[in-house]
């Protein structure tokens, strides 16, 4: 398991709590906030739900590279006649199928906590265990996966951006980059090409996040909506029978709310949350993975000249 990418969660987790930044603006543009409030109170609503996050999010980007991975060697081995680019695109629709297994339900918890006032991970967890009501398994197996299908539909969008959209734009960005540099510098240009300067290479990456993540997540927000609306509202609030299925909820949305519901919040979280974060993970992500790899390699150097002697 790719364990380096987890030391960058810490940081993303604390992006991803400040999803409760645009309650907290539409609040304040329409008055104040509630008695009591005060500027130590609208730092914790920005980082309500923060151990639920982390909690998260550490296994979720373990598990999604670790899966992308296996993913890839098992589509290699079975895959046929399948194209290498056509298994990176399924191996990365599969992971967002496997993560949300675990995804769903977390959010879920993370959801009340923040927008029900749920409190905390353990809190918000009995909760949402409440709403099954005490009628046994198949009732609890129906309260935890409450919007796992949107869960499905956004993750397997996302994953294609993340495992292969942000790649491909990000090769592209490379190979134009070493285009011009060739044109104008000579050798240089070729070693700009190849990835041997880690400022074009470290250019071409960003471009790759900020561009896939705006792309991926534009599609994907409807999803998103959709989803923290049913988890939301769960068995005992008084809209929860609005918000039966994935289909029907999303007509709802559109029949009461109009199109643009499905996109609220969408500047945000396109245009700010996601590009940083990817941005992030990609780039900290690898160059993580290379340090590790780097002192690997030396440490086995070390071996070697030791053992000869």
């Amino acid at each position: 398991m790719p364990w380096s990418t987890c030391l960058v969660q810490i940081v993303f987790a604390a992006l991803r709590s400040q999803a409760n930044l645009p309650l907290l603006l539409d609040l304040q543009r329409g008055g104040p906030l509630p008695p009591g409030s005060g500027s130590l109170a609208a730092l914790r609503s920005l980082y309500a739900g923060f151990t639920t996050n982390l909690s998260l999010k550490l296994p979720y980007m373990a598990f999604a590279f670790g899966l992308n991975a296996l993913n890839s060697r098992v589509l290699s081995a079975c895959g046929g006649s399948l194209s290498e680019t056509a298994r990176e695109l399924v191996s990365a629709a599969l992971v967002g199928v496997e993560v949300s297994l675990f995804l769903s339900p977390l959010e879920m918890v993370r959801i009340q906590g923040q927008n029900r006032g749920m409190g905390g991970l353990l809190s918000a967890s009995r909760a949402v265990a409440a709403t099954a009501g005490g009628g046994g398994l198949l009732a609890a197996a129906a309260a935890w996966s409450r919007g796992m299908t949107a869960t499905v539909h956004r993750e397997s969008k996302y994953c294609v951006g993340q495992f292969f959209l942000c790649g491909k734009i990000a090769e592209a960005a490379s190979r134009s980059a070493g285009a011009v540099g060739g044109e104008g510098g000579g050798e240089g240009g070729e070693g700009g090409g190849e990835g041997g300067d880690g400022g074009p290479r470290l250019a071409a990456q960003v471009a790759g996040a900020v561009l896939g993540g705006v792309a991926c997540t534009a599609v994907s927000h409807p999803d998103d909506v959709i989803k923290t609306r049913m988890q939301t509202h769960l068995r005992g609030s008084p809209h929860f029978s609005a918000y039966p299925s994935y289909s029907r909820s999303g007509l709802h949305i559109l029949r009461h709310e109009g199109l643009a519901a499905l996109f609220k919040g969408s500047a945000f979280r396109c245009l700010l949350r996601v590009p940083l974060g990817l941005s992030l993970i990609i780039c900290s992500g690898e160059a993580i993975r290379e340090g590790v790899a780097e002192r690997r390699r030396g440490r086995g150097g070390e071996c070697v000249q030791t053992g000869s002697s």
